[in-house]
């Protein structure tokens, strides 16, 4: 590894600046991805970026995009996107197919390092996307965030005829993907984490009786059934949640969705609601 291969002093102090912008914008998940895409232009250079959440649990499972952002691209290029969620997807992208088998929590790769010229120039990703975009060279993260295959993935785009991104630049947006990692899903709302609407009944009235202050055997006798159920569900929301203690689950929780409304969770039919609506 060459001296201008490493990271410098800038480099780190431009990502910590971006990381903490995202927090100013935590939590809004379209506000604070957007700003990540936009920020891309000073940390590595790109002209354009796309990115999102979604679940993949490399290297066995399809990528599921659970939400999708883009800045950078004219009124065509933004089209051509659309139609490339549409109709191929990341499953059907040759660097997101070499990605699979990338090994570690987070992986950072150039287009370079993943497909050859010859099979990228020849592809469909390419020609009926990309090219119509006006963006050739990329430099694509992808980053896991829990066990159960959620990942944040993040991607750099130059124009057509621009050089393709250095080895320094794919360090450098590595370490802003490790760094921001643990705030994903905690000071930044993840699109992936769970939500009213996808936890069982018991478990949303769990919440609720631990949001309005009940203890374990308080939550046992409020809904009838044993402690060592109740304990058996906080420790599932725990895990769901990736938190250790009872204070960081509320915490968590009410960060998202106001008190008054878990308290519906105690009637028999739940709200299907997403965090924070109205």
């Amino acid at each position: 590894m060459g001296k201008s291969d490493l990271l410098r002093v800038g480099d780190v102090r431009d990502a910590y600046r971006l990381i903490g912008e995202c927090r100013d914008l935590g939590g809004e998940p379209a506000l604070w991805q957007m700003r990540i895409l936009e920020g891309l232009g000073q940390l590595v250079g790109a002209a354009a970026g796309a990115g999102g959440e979604g679940i993949w649990a490399r290297p066995v499972h399809p990528v599921h995009p659970f939400s999708a952002f883009d800045t950078g691209f004219d009124a065509r290029g933004q089209d051509r996107l659309r139609a490339y969620r549409r109709e191929i997807g990341p499953a059907g992208d040759p660097i997101f197919r070499a990605l699979r088998d990338v090994p570690g929590a987070v992986a950072t790769r150039s287009r370079s390092q993943l497909v050859s010229n010859t099979e990228w120039y020849r592809s469909v990703s390419f020609n009926d996307y990309r090219k119509l975009c006006g963006v050739d060279h990329c430099l694509t993260s992808v980053c896991r965030l829990s066990d159960h295959g959620a990942v944040s993935v993040i991607t750099g785009h130059r124009r057509i005829g621009e050089r393709e991104f250095s080895p320094r630049e794919a360090r450098l947006l590595e370490f802003f993907h490790i760094e921001l990692r643990p705030l994903i899903g905690r000071q930044l709302v993840s699109a992936t984490e769970p939500s009213p609407g996808t936890l069982s009944r018991r478990l949303r009235q769990t919440l609720a009786c631990l949001v309005e202050g009940d203890s374990e055997k308080q939550v046992a006798v409020r809904l009838g059934i044993s402690a060592t159920t109740v304990h058996q569900y906080v420790t599932d929301l725990y895990r769901r949640f990736r938190v250790q203690s009872r204070s960081q689950l509320l915490a968590h929780v009410l960060r998202r969705s106001p008190r008054a409304d878990w308290a519906q969770s105690l009637s028999t039919t739940p709200p299907e609601r997403p965090w924070g609506s109205t």
